[in-house]
C-alpha cells in the first residue's frame, strides 16, 4: 500500500507537536509493516525553530521525505499565520499532484487547514485519506476567546472543515471526549471515527533516579512537582502559583519547577516577581538528549489543560510522563480522557482548574505516602507499556488504514473498528455514551 503523509513538521524535528508524534508513527509503520511504501510531504522548519538548510529530499531509512520551502507560522499575527497555512497547503496539494498515484493519504491538522489539499485530490483522483484531529479548528480558538462563533471566519471555516471531515474516509479522534465533540458539532456518523490515542516512542524516555543531573546542574533540592512543555494559552497555570504561594510556609520542601516557553512564560514570570513566590523555579526547554534526565527529577508530574479544552486538544507530553515511571497530577476536566486514564490505571489524581486548594492537599499527601507515590509511578509506566508505546499506537493506525482503502474487501471496517477499541484503554462504549446523552442522561465521567 502507498501512502503519504502530509504534516508541516516531521523527521528530523525532536522539538515536540505533531511532527514528533508523526515521524514516531511513520518509523513504526514502516519498520513494522513492510506492505507499506510511505511518503513524506512536510516543510523545512522546526516546530520551535524556523530552519532552511535541510535537505528538499531525503530517504529516511525508506520513508521518503519531500520538504517545501516555506514561511514559519511562529510569531506571525494571526493573517500572517493564516497565509503561511494556506501557503503550505497549497504548496503541499501541487506537490502531492508530482509524486504519483496513492492508495492512501494520511493527513493531520497541522497546519489546521491542511486536510482541504487531501480533500481536494480525492475529488480529482479518488484517493480516500485519513484525517487525524489533533487539534480542531476554528472551535479551538472560539473556545479560547480569540473569535467569537459568529465571526465570518469563523463561520466559513466550520463548513470547510465539515466538507473535510465528510469527505475523510476516516477520522482519527485522540481520545472520547474529542470523538463525541466532534461527532455533535459537525453532525457525523460515529461509526466513521476511530479513537487512537496519541502514545509515545517506547525508547523516547526510561525512568531514572530522582537525583538527577538537572537537579544536580540547578541545586534542585526537596519534593518536586515538575512541568514540562508550552506554556500556552490552553494552559492554566495560575492554580499552580495559588498552591505554591500556599505552601511557601507550610511546606518549604515542595519545590515547583516549570520548563518550557510558551504565550503565558511571562505571565508567569510576572506573578513569581511580584507574589515573591519562591518556592517556583522556571527554565527554557532542554535538549531532547536530556529530556529522560529531566523526568526523572520530578516526584511527580503535572500536565495542565484549560477546562474546556479537552474536547478539541490532548496534551502529548501526558504519556512521556506515564512512561517516566512517575506519578501524574492533572489538572484536567474529570471528562477528559487524561483524567480517564490516571482514574483506572491509579497513576495519580485528577484535580479540577482553579481548585489550588485540592493540588495543596494532594500534594501534602504525596510527600506523606513515599510509599503510595512509588505504586502509582510503577502503574504509570506499567500503562504506558501496555497501551499507549508508539508500536501498539502504529499497529491500530495500520488497521484503520486497511479499512479505509479497502473496506469491501475486508472482513468489514465495523470488525478493524472493534479491534481499535480493544486497545482504546478507556474502555469506553462508544455507543452506549452517545445514545445517553441523545436522551439526556449524563454519561460516566468517572471510570471504576
Amino acid at each position: 500500500m502507498r501512502i503519504c503523509i502530509i504534516n508541516e513538521f516531521f523527521y528530523p524535528d525532536s522539538t515536540g507537536g505533531t511532527g514528533n508524534t508523526l515521524s514516531d508513527l511513520a518509523r513504526s509503520l514502516a519498520d513494522n509493516h513492510e506492505d507499506l511504501d510511505i511518503d513524506v510531504i512536510t516543510s523545512t522548519n522546526l516546530y520551535r525553530k524556523a530552519q532552511t538548510e535541510l535537505a528538499q529530499t531525503e530517504n529516511w531509512d525508506g520513508i521518503k521525505i519531500n520538504r517545501l520551502r516555506t514561511t514559519h507560522p511562529n510569531g506571525l499575527s494571526l493573517p500572517g499565520r493564516l497565509i503561511a497555512n494556506l501557503q503550505f497547503t497549497l504548496m503541499a496539494f501541487f506537490k502531492l499532484r508530482t509524486l504519483g498515484k496513492y492508495d492512501m493519504i494520511l493527513v493531520a491538522t497541522a497546519p489546521p487547514m491542511v486536510a482541504f489539499a487531501a480533500s481536494l485530490y480525492k475529488s480529482l483522483t479518488g484517493t480516500p485519506f485519513v484525517y487525524i484531529i489533533y487539534d480542531l479548528e476554528p472551535d479551538r480558538s472560539v473556545t479560547l476567546k480569540v473569535m467569537g462563533k459568529n465571526h465570518p471566519f469563523v463561520q466559513i471555516f466550520m463548513v470547510l472543515q465539515r466538507s473535510c471531515l465528510v469527505a475523510a474516509s476516516r477520522i482519527v479522534a485522540l481520545g472520547d471526549c474529542m470523538r463525541d465533540y466532534v461527532v455533535d458539532a459537525y453532525k457525523l456518523p460515529v461509526s466513521k471515527f476511530d479513537v487512537i490515542h496519541i502514545g509515545s516512542n517506547e525508547g523516547d524516555v526510561t525512568p531514572g533516579p530522582r537525583i538527577s543531573k538537572f537537579r544536580d546542574a540547578n541545586k534542585i533540592d526537596g519534593f518536586v512537582i515538575l512541568y514540562s512543555g508550552n506554556f500556552g494559552r490552553y494552559h492554566n497555570f495560575d492554580t499552580v502559583l495559588d498552591a505554591a504561594k500556599s505552601l511557601n510556609s507550610t511546606h518549604q520542601e515542595i519545590q515547583f519547577v516549570l520548563v518550557g516557553d510558551g504565550a503565558q512564560k511571562s505571565h508567569i514570570i510576572q506573578r513569581i516577581a511580584d507574589e515573591h513566590i519562591v518556592n517556583v523555579r522556571v527554565f527554557d526547554f532542554v535538549p531532547m538528549s536530556e529530556y529522560s534526565d529531566l523526568l526523572a527529577t520530578a516526584d511527580v508530574s503535572l500536565v495542565t489543560l484549560e477546562a474546556g479544552m479537552e474536547k478539541l486538544c490532548l496534551p502529548s507530553k501526558f504519556y512521556k510522563l506515564l512512561a517516566s515511571e512517575r506519578p501524574v497530577i492533572g489538572l484536567v476536566s474529570p471528562e477528559s480522557d487524561v483524567a480517564r486514564v490516571i482514574n483506572r490505571a491509579k497513576c495519580g489524581y485528577q484535580i479540577d482548574q482553579g481548585d489550588s486548594a485540592k493540588l495543596v492537599e494532594v500534594l501534602q499527601w504525596f510527600v506523606d505516602h513515599p510509599d503510595e507515590r512509588q505504586q502509582m509511578g510503577l502503574n504509570a509506566r506499567e500503562v504506558f507499556l501496555g497501551h499507549f508505546g508508539t508500536n501498539a499506537i502504529a499497529a491500530q493506525y495500520y488497521r484503520t488504514l486497511l479499512a479505509a482503502v479497502a473496506p469491501t474487501r475486508l472482513s468489514g471496517s465495523r470488525n478493524i473498528m472493534s479491534e481499535n477499541k480493544r486497545h482504546d484503554f478507556t474502555g469506553k462504549s462508544e455507543s452506549l455514551e452517545i445514545e445517553k446523552r441523545k436522551q439526556g442522561e449524563p454519561a460516566a465521567t468517572k471510570l471504576p
